[in-house]
């Protein structure tokens, strides 16, 4: 009896696999539920006969398939499989958008709200009177007594004038706190490092024409000492890369870059965020140094897959060149979200060149199928011939939604 059950198992499984070689059978199984477009899209479905088919969907040829045009919003394409089994794609259209592609090297200086607390060191009391009043590394001193202080110097010249009892307001992440000193005899001296600026090369991803903005990088900007982000406004000048440390397996190169334009900004930075920095630009910087002649459609998360792609960014002077990846994995995401994409590098010039990733090529602008896709992130140490890239939609559209998708992927990876 055992027997003829498991050769009932064994001809039902032969037989459910011989099914899925029967090309209705195929049609069925690969037909898709949901698609995503935009209103510049038009999306072709394969169709049984008879049909019926909603609005916004006319015929092409050959016949047995549909080309899908619609205005921004959600509906559905039914058919009848076989010409009896009910089947529905659900489709959501979003408006189209365009783009100019970046790729350029650019010089970033962003100015901190206020000083930065970087470490702690003994002043004249013998201690350090921040650390003993439980200010913390990473904390952003903002006012003493209500006098605002931007910069390092301004935090030192408000103080020579002080004498205890003060308060300073200090910002730790989205929370204030006010700290008062008292007990101090003489000149107060806080006993504190801080920093009040980070300044660096990166890649422009693009300039938005429609609304006059820019993002660039594709990550957040931290400070070096704390790893705390840079709560402030800044400027964007022209850069060139001068040199190139190659990467290596453990050790990630970088390029090495210098401000070319430090008497004239080509836009100013007014959020620092995870996908990026973003500001307002010279419309005539973009499209005159843009690797491409026009506007180019932005990928919806959902049009992006793997396969190959095209990364522009600088490797030497102020040129920028196209080179080959793959996009090896991309990430189901619902909602704004970090690490979309993995890519590898295939080009030969810039595995030679250098590497594959190194870091200054965050925001490195990825392209695929005549779409901006992506933009470089992230760099894996242990392998910079692969890397981390976000959408493009998501730069374009940061604040629209929460963030919901935590990447599992186990490679250790540090901004590129």
């Amino acid at each position: 009896m055992a027997g003829w059950l498991r050769a009932l198992k064994v001809a039902v499984l032969v037989a459910a696999t011989a099914l899925l070689w029967i090309p209705p059978v195929r049609h069925l199984v690969e037909l898709p539920t949901s698609v995503e477009m935009s209103t510049d899209d038009e999306m072709a479905l394969q169709s049984f006969h008879p049909f019926s088919i909603h609005a916004w969907v006319r015929p092409v040829d050959p016949p047995g398939a549909v080309t899908v045009t619609a205005d921004a919003g959600d509906f559905d394409v039914t058919d009848r499989v076989f010409g009896f089994i009910p089947w529905r794609t659900r489709v959501h259209v979003e408006p189209a958008e365009r783009v100019i592609v970046g790729g350029q090297a650019v010089g970033i200086r962003l100015l901190s709200e206020g000083p930065m607390v970087i470490g702690y060191r003994r002043a004249a009391q013998g201690i350090s009177l921040a650390e003993a009043h439980h200010i913390e590394v990473g904390d952003v001193i903002l006012s003493v007594d209500g006098v605002p202080v931007h910069t390092a110097k301004d935090l030192q010249a408000v103080l020579r004038d002080k004498r205890a009892p003060f308060r300073l307001l200090v910002a730790r992440g989205d929370k204030l706190r006010e700290i008062e000193i008292r007990d101090v005899h003489g000149v107060p001296e806080l006993g504190v490092y801080v920093r009040d600026k980070a300044v660096g090369v990166g890649t422009l991803t693009f300039y938005d024409p429609a609304t006059g903005r820019f993002a660039a990088l594709g990550h957040l900007v931290t400070d070096a000492d704390t790893g705390q982000p840079i709560q402030g406004r800044g400027s964007v000048y022209q850069a060139a890369i001068i040199g190139i440390q190659a990467g290596k397996a453990g050790q990630p190169g970088e390029k090495k870059g210098v401000f070319t334009g430090v008497n004239r900004e080509v836009g100013e930075i007014d959020e620092n965020t995870p996908y990026g920095v973003f500001g307002r630009m010279d419309a005539s910087f973009a499209t005159r140094t843009s690797p491409l002649p026009g506007p180019i459609p932005v990928a919806l998360p959902g049009q992006v897959h793997p396969g190959p792609a095209v990364l522009y960014t600088v490797l030497h002077g102020e040129k920028i060149e196209a080179f080959q990846v793959v996009i090896e994995h991309t990430a189901r995401q619902m909602s704004p979200s970090t690490k979309s994409m993995i890519i590898r590098v295939v080009d030969p010039r810039l595995l030679q060149a250098a590497g594959g990733i190194v870091q200054g090529m965050s925001g490195s602008p990825i392209v695929q199928d005549g779409r901006l896709v992506g933009a470089v992130t992230h760099v894996f140490v242990s392998d910079p011939v692969r890397g981390y890239g976000v959408y493009a939609y998501w730069m374009l559209h940061p604040n629209q939604h929460e963030l919901t998708f935590a990447p599992t992927e186990p490679e250790r990876a540090q901004a590129a």
